[in-house]
């Protein structure tokens, strides 16, 4: 693997919050194009419910992945929702998402005990949906009108994978 991944930390902010507002982080997730800086703080301070990771290329950070636990939650304490992968734009297609999912994936499937893993992906970012069903994911059903475009409205997919041996 050429990244090197490691947890999130809060002086990440800076770095990370130039990525997480970029024009094509903004359209493929639920963010704001102008948010500030202590959103990405915000973000950043311990929850024993996240997963954190960053991924590296030299001292730079190029990705970003946040799984959502449901620790707190005893019926649901099995499963877990991959809330975002986001990359540097310049260094899309470069195996950093796959990366970064693996080594969720391997987190769960290892030290967590994560049976169902799930996430929600834009039906037009099919490179995005390839990887995951790369990975395993299959989908689970579509939400017509989920996210508010510069054009109107867009559907999502749901997906999820189902860890058998836990």
């Amino acid at each position: 693997m050429p990244f090197t991944l490691r947890h999130a930390h809060p002086d990440d902010a800076p770095e990370l919050h130039t990525i997480l507002t970029s024009p094509h982080v903004v359209r493929g997730s639920m963010r704001l194009p102008f948010m500030p800086l202590k959103t990405t703080e915000d973000r950043l301070t311990f929850d024993e419910n996240r997963l954190q990771l960053v991924a590296l290329d030299g001292g730079a950070i190029v990705g970003f992945a946040e799984l959502l636990l449901n620790f707190d939650a005893p019926r649901a304490a099995h499963s877990a929702d991959v809330n975002m992968i986001a990359t540097r734009e310049e260094d899309q297609g470069k195996g950093v998402a796959r990366a970064l999912m693996e080594a969720i994936i391997a987190s769960c499937d290892t030290h967590l005990g994560i049976r169902r893993l799930s996430l929600t992906v834009w039906v037009d970012n099919t490179r995005a949906i390839d990887l995951y069903q790369a990975l395993g994911f299959q989908e689970e059903g579509r939400m017509h009108d989920f996210v508010r475009t510069e054009t109107g409205y867009g559907d999502a997919i749901k997906m999820a994978r189902i860890c058998s041996h836990h």
